[in-house]
């Protein structure tokens, strides 16, 4: 596998992380509401970057859990804020 792709996954990988732990963070520490645009959205990338580097590493575990983490957080977003 090229360098240049193996550093693209990592950094898919580092991405998802970071907006994850991000998200779960700021809500723990009540700066922003698990309801808020701002929550869902950054669980929404994290999970999306999560799944990139999932598929990529054969972790089918991670792409599933994630998978089924972005859905939920996606239909909450719609219920929440009603996309058109």
């Amino acid at each position: 596998m090229p360098l240049a792709r193996k550093i693209a996954i990592e950094a898919a990988g580092w991405t998802g992380a970071v907006f994850s732990l991000s998200a779960y963070s700021l809500n723990s520490l009540d700066l922003i509401e698990s309801q808020s645009i701002a929550y869902l959205v950054m669980n929404i990338i994290g999970c999306a970057f999560l799944i990139i580097y999932a598929v990529c590493k054969k972790a089918y575990a991670s792409w599933v859990l994630n998978g089924i983490w972005l859905l939920m957080t996606a239909v909450a977003l719609v219920k929440i804020y009603g996309m058109p």
